[in-house]
């Protein structure tokens, strides 16, 4: 049986085909597509055996909508993480999880607003291919953000609260930016981006997806 990572999709409007495509070449070994938002955990359920870790992708909803794919989705990856197989969350991803292991989340700003753009995330410790103290530049695209950590959860990256977090025993990484970030996805759902900018966001967060792969030995 071929040994895979699931690479889970969340859309509520359209498709991350782009950001899919994206990681399966940085990734460099075999990769699956799921998306719970429109057919329920059937393809995650069947391919549950084959798969060795999970990277689950941002999405237009928001945690407290509690639509009714978010619990069982949430269930399944903590059900995972306990068995051992690791789990970096994106976004909406890192939030889904964090607030399935007891973290608060809610806007970061009363208006609402929505956060665009590059943030620079100080690391306060080694991880993979990173270096204590080394800044990345990655990309965001949010409105709601990670607070009030359980004590299980520690903060491993700060650009604004809790950017990057990773559990003392699970297998699991999460991130309130988008390093799976495609061309298509900087342009379009970032916007207003340099050249330059853009560079550096899909550098950075190829390195943080690689230390992912390489911290918990995928």
């Amino acid at each position: 049986m071929t040994k895979q990572i699931a690479i889970i999709d969340p859309y509520v409007k359209s498709p991350a085909i782009p950001c899919f495509n994206r990681l399966v070449k940085l990734l460099n070994r075999p990769a699956t597509y799921h998306t719970p938002s429109q057919v329920g955990l059937e393809t995650l359920l069947d391919s549950k055996n084959s798969s060795i870790a999970y990277i689950v992708l941002g999405s237009a909803s928001h945690i407290h909508e509690k639509l009714p794919w978010h619990l069982p989705l949430a269930e399944f990856l903590i059900h995972e993480l306990k068995n051992g197989k690791p789990v970096l969350g994106c976004c909406f991803g890192h939030q889904l999880i964090c607030h399935a292991l007891g973290a608060e989340v809610s806007y970061f700003s009363q208006d609402e607003a929505k956060i665009l753009g590059i943030r620079k995330i100080k690391m306060n410790r080694p991880l993979g291919l990173i270096h204590q103290n080394e800044e990345l530049n990655l990309g965001v695209t949010h409105k709601q953000v990670v607070k009030n950590l359980p004590n299980d959860l520690l903060p491993i990256g700060i650009g604004l609260e809790n950017d990057i977090v990773i559990h003392k025993t699970l297998p699991f990484l999460g991130t309130q930016a988008h390093p799976e970030s495609s061309l298509s996805f900087c342009k379009n759902d970032i916007k207003e981006l340099t050249n330059e900018e853009i560079e550096l966001a899909q550098r950075d967060g190829a390195k943080l997806i690689n230390s992912f792969i390489l911290h918990f030995g995928i």
